[in-house]
This record gives structure tokens, C-alpha cells and sequence, in this order.
């Protein structure tokens, strides 16, 4: 997931789907105005063609092996009006994302071909370019172009394996923080209901919030396995999310909680909703537990460039140094998305936890 401190990458991400144009327009106005061996109508119209092929069939993965085809070939043709279109033979490196493994092989050695025509004068070869150095410029494209392709096989072997020991971290995280909470909560509601009955007091209401508790944190935790969002978030926004989760929890605990947002609520990426969601249950069910509070705040905050959550309570508050595994789980999610976790307490002050992480859109 991307951060701040990424926005010229992504940038530069962004604006490659044009480069093929950039290119194709630049080598066509060199060609036509440079090259006195090409006649401007026919290249021209070559080019036209070769940009509307791009169009159609670029962003058409199950396509891909026609696409690369019908590049190559209008690739060639274009190499022979002008060596000069060796700028936008280039493409043909980049044509080959939708190619599976080993297939991407045949289109990066014939653009390497093509390459070293265009670096030999082009076709027909003329004397004064030196044909003989065709061969070897042909070695030379092919063994970088080579080169270049098990480097990009290995680097995308590489990011599958962390990319799969990230989504089973995730899972695993999920899953724990789930149960977790979901135990955390059980326990407080028993603890409630034992001290309802030994006051004489009914308590009913608080082992039906129990065993509805561990029921809905079943049903998450598989939910977590399947790699599906959490329902609260795939049936609204963030913000009304956090407040059903908010009017939950006093309800189940017997405690005022208010859900405050400021800002203009916007989609967030995946990861950022369900870091905030989380950190909001996580904190939630610490107060719970530990706070003793009469009143809880809640507050999400959208901002430029961050969105924070802030959780304030009246409880007994405690020393920040000395935390279990629930704040420290909290800290490692928020960090894991480039953000960060701030903890204000001390005992018998209440407690407050800021969790502000980057504003990466949908």
C-alpha cells in the first residue's frame, strides 16, 4: 500500500500508460521530418494505425498474445520507413505484463531484433551505417534484453512469495484480532452478569450480549479466513461503521459513547478502513475491560493527507509504558499501513488514543 512519501512513484506509475503515445508521436515527427528516405502520408498513416491498435487492444489482458502480435508487426513495418522509430520499438518491452512466464520471451527477443536493425541504419541497410554491426548489436540487444527478463521473472517470483506471506500475516492478524476482541468482550459481559447476579440483579441481558458476542466473532474470524472485508464495512461507509460498532458497544456495556466525524468523509483504501475499524473495536473493548469509564468519544477525522480516530475516556487511566498485547497489536496494524498509534494516559486521568494513518484513496 502506498504512502505519502510515495507520490512521485505513483506519479510516475501513472503517467506510463502514455509513454507509448509520447513515444510513437515523437518517433513519427522524427521520422517524417528528419528522415528524407520516408514519405510523411504513408508513415503517418502507419502510425495512425499503430496508435488505434494500442487503443483498443492495450488494456485487454485475455487479449495480450494478439495485442503483442499486432505490435511487433506494425512495429516492423514502421522500422522499415525509419530507424528512427527504434524510440518507439521500446513499447515492445512493455507489452508483455499480460504474457504468462516464459511466453514473454519470443516478444522481448524480437523487439531486441528490431532494435539492433534500428541501431544498424534500418532497412534496407545502407552502406555508411555499418550493416555489418547488425549481428553483433543483435547479440547485444538480445543478451540485455535477456538479462532483463529472468531479473523482472525472478522480481515477480519474489513479490508473489511476499505477497503471499503478507496476505497469510493479514489473515492471521485478522483472525487473532478478532477473536481477541471478541473474547475480551465475552469476558467483560460474563464478568458483568456475575456481578449483576451477586447483587441480586438480573442477568440476562448480559450473557445474551456474551453469547452473541461469540457468535459474531465466530462468524468474522471465518469471514478473516476467506479473505472477505469485515461486514460492518462491506454493508456501509467507515464512518457509519464505526458508529454502528460505537452503539453497539454501549448498548452491550451500559456506557454513554459518543461517534463524532469531521471532515468530508471520502472511500479510503481497503487497508486503511479496516486498520481504523479495528483500532476503534481494539480500543472499544479496553475500555471495557480495563477503564472503569462513565463516557467515551469517539472522533474520525478526515483530513488532506491523513485520517485519524480518536478514542477518549474518563476511566482510570494507566501508565502507557506497561500495555498488553492489545495496544501493541493496535501499534504494529496502524504502522503496518504508515501510520501511527499515539497512547495520552496516566492513572486515574482517562485514557486517549490517536491512530492516524495516510490518506490513500480507494
Amino acid at each position: 500500500m502506498s504512502t505519502p512519501a510515495d507520490t512521485w512513484p505513483r506519479r510516475v506509475e501513472n503517467a506510463l500508460p502514455a509513454l507509448p503515445f509520447v513515444l510513437l508521436v515523437l518517433s513519427t515527427f522524427a521520422a517524417t521530418v528528419i528522415d528524407d528516405r520516408t514519405a510523411p502520408g504513408p508513415t503517418v498513416a502507419l502510425a495512425a494505425v499503430t496508435a488505434v491498435w494500442m487503443i483498443a487492444l492495450r488494456n485487454r489482458p485475455r487479449l495480450a498474445p494478439i495485442y503483442v502480435t499486432g505490435l511487433l508487426v506494425l512495429c516492423a513495418a514502421l522500422v522499415t520507413r525509419s530507424p528512427l522509430f527504434g524510440f518507439f520499438v521500446f513499447v515492445g518491452y512493455l507489452s508483455v505484463d499480460n504474457l504468462p512466464g516464459g511466453w514473454k520471451a519470443p516478444p522481448i527477443i524480437v523487439t531486441a531484433l528490431l532494435s539492433a536493425l534500428c541501431q544498424s541504419g534500418g532497412w534496407p541497410l545502407q552502406d555508411y551505417a555499418l550493416p555489418g554491426l547488425l549481428p553483433a548489436l543483435a547479440v547485444v540487444n538480445v543478451l540485455v534484453s535477456g538479462l532483463m527478463f529472468v531479473v523482472a521473472l525472478r522480481t515477480e517470483e519474489r513479490e508473489r512469495e511476499a505477497g503471499a506471506m503478507q496476505e497469510r500475516q493479514r489473515a492471521a492478524r485478522e483472525i487473532h484480532d478478532t477473536l481477541a476482541q471478541g473474547l475480551a468482550g465475552i469476558v467483560a459481559q460474563l464478568e458483568a452478569a456475575a456481578h449483576a447476579r451477586s447483587q441480586g440483579k438480573d442477568d440476562e441481558g448480559h450473557l445474551h450480549a456474551a453469547t452473541q458476542l461469540a457468535r459474531d466473532s465466530l462468524a468474522e474470524a471465518r469471514r478473516s479466513v476467506r479473505a472477505i472485508r469485515p461486514h460492518e464495512l462491506e454493508q456501509a461507509r467507515l464512518p457509519e461503521a464505526i458508529e454502528k460498532v460505537t452503539t453497539s458497544w454501549a448498548q452491550a456495556n451500559a456506557t454513554p459513547a459518543r461517534f463524532t466525524t469531521t471532515g468530508t468523509p471520502r472511500p479510503m483504501h481497503p487497508e486503511v478502513e479496516v486498520t481504523l475499524l479495528r483500532a476503534a473495536q481494539e480500543a472499544l473493548t479496553n475500555v471495557a475491560r480495563h477503564a472503569r469509564a462513565s463516557r467515551v468519544g469517539l472522533t474520525l477525522s478526515y483530513m488532506e493527507d491523513m485520517v485519524t480516530l480518536d478514542v477518549r475516556d474518563d476511566g482510570v487511566g494507566f501508565d502507557p509504558s506497561r500495555h498488553g498485547y492489545g495496544l501493541t497489536g493496535m501499534r504494529q496494524r496502524v504502522s503496518g499501513v504508515g501510520g501511527e498509534l499515539a497512547v495520552e494516559s496516566s492513572p486515574g486521568e482517562g485514557t486517549a488514543i490517536s491512530a492516524s494513518v495516510p490518506a490513500v484513496p480507494a
